[in-house]
């Protein structure tokens, strides 16, 4: 791992330090938002495959391309993808029920080698993309014909699905797609292995990228700590969870010691991120006001850097427009790149818990305009956020850790109680409360 500075910053209650990124935040700029959508290279990983010279090894369990490591990354485009026409309607809208299940059907193709079937649902992009690639190839075979060589290869090496371990839905960053991921164990593999499926509107496939292995990854010292803050969600409506929990299928920061329990979030309509063209100001998260998610004091405040376009990151600083609240007892919040002159606060500033304090923007290292939200020790050591009162998948939860794929919100305040006009009652004995759930 590259070598970390250290960065530091100070307030009237004595200081406070942060850790200063460097190399290897540049690096975990990758993991971010668009990490999970690595698949989505212009060049399509299964078409380059095909092309080869040599049919490469399926990934059994020795073979399987290796998690990533701690500062490291897998490879991700820079810049916005090459534009190909979005579907923009059909039978599987983006992030519905019936995509869903349309996911649940094109990984069936898959583990019962139903290569036919699979060709006949690739985009025709993928289609021509693979066609010439097999051409290139010299070996005779049509793009059909190797995509089927490489698929059953690679299905019989990992062998039949014997158990499903979890499932997640997200839409893709830059156009009306859905990305279908589930975690499974595979008879020849011993690390779980989780299977991408990209496909859009019409259920055709836009990306479908070798599986990759899941590694376990260590959950940290403060595993088991329980926040003294009780947190509520920063922003007001209902969100999706892009990044969030504690192991690399759900999130891509587990594996960080700098940035584990991160969560990123983003705010869709009808499944999507955008409306229009895709411009920044066409995404619906840009501009959304971020709330203060308990009372505190405001230690650091940025907001003089830009917004970069969708795509197309400065990561300059990487974190961007940065506000972070003091607790109180060791714990501080984190909000980065928020957009540019949008900061409601100021160094030293108190503040309450649901306060305005910026709005949702694409400064730094985002690749599009999402929250990254992280909780931390006033060191800079990351904690898990136990966000209390909300509801996820429109069922309520006292205290949890947002995960993957599900949509959350504040639950609505209790009603104050109506003033009594008779004697008070005798106060009930104080409880201690119970450890928040896990």
């Amino acid at each position: 791992m590259p070598g970390l500075g250290k960065g530091y910053f100070t307030n009237a209650g004595g200081s406070v330090k942060e850790a200063n990124r460097g190399e290897h935040r540049e690096k975990m700029m990758r993991f971010r938002l668009h990490s999970m959508v690595a698949v989505l290279a212009a060049l399509l990983l299964l078409p380059a495959l095909a092309g080869s010279q040599q049919t490469p090894a399926a990934p059994a369990q020795q073979k399987l391309p290796a998690a990533p490591q701690e500062g490291q990354q897998q490879p991700v485009p820079q810049k916005h993808p090459t534009p190909v026409a979005p579907v923009v309607s059909g039978p599987y809208p983006a992030m519905s029920t019936a995509a869903l299940q349309r996911g649940r059907q094109l990984f069936e193709m898959f583990n019962n080698v139903q290569t036919s079937e699979m060709w006949a649902a690739l985009s025709e992009n993928l289609r021509t993309l693979s066609d010439k690639q097999a051409t290139r190839s010299k070996k005779g075979l049509s793009g059909k014909e190797a995509f089927a060589e490489i698929n059953k290869k690679l299905r019989d090496e990992m062998g039949p699905e014997t158990q499903v371990l979890g499932e997640n839905l997200v839409p893709y960053l830059f156009g009306p797609d859905t990305i279908y991921s589930r975690l499974s164990m595979f008879g020849k593999t011993r690390p779980p292995v989780m299977t991408t499926i990209v496909f859009n509107q019409r259920g055709e496939i836009d990306d479908f990228p070798p599986p990759r292995p899941v590694q376990t990854v260590a959950e940290g010292r403060y595993a088991g700590y329980e926040d003294t803050a009780k947190l509520n969600l920063p922003f007001r409506g209902e969100w999706l969870v892009y990044q969030g929990g504690r192991d690399s299928f759900e999130n891509v920061y587990a594996a960080s010691d700098e940035l584990r329990y991160a969560v990123d979030f983003v705010f869709l309509k009808d499944g999507r991120m955008y409306s229009g063209t895709g411009k920044l100001e066409d995404y619906y998260c840009f501009g959304q006001p971020i709330l203060a998610p308990a009372d505190g004091t405001v230690i650091k405040a940025v907001g003089t850097f830009n917004d970069s376009p969708p795509g197309k990151p400065v990561g300059d600083p990487p974190d961007g427009n940065v506000v972070i609240i003091a607790h109180g007892n060791g714990e501080a919040s984190v909000f980065n790149h928020l957009k540019q002159n949008s900061l409601k606060v100021k160094l030293d500033d108190k503040v309450k818990q649901g306060d305005v304090i910026a709005e949702c923007g694409n400064s730094g290292s985002g690749p599009i305009p999402h929250l990254h939200y992280r909780f931390q020790r006033s060191a800079g050591v990351p904690l898990p956020a136990q966000f209390v009162n909300y509801i996820a998948d429109g069922k309520p939860v006292a205290s949890g850790e947002p995960k993957r794929g599900q949509f959350v919100k504040n639950a609505a305040a209790a009603p104050a109680a109506a003033p009594s006009t008779s004697a008070p009652s005798t106060p009930a004995p104080t409880k201690t409360p119970a450890p928040a759930s896990k």
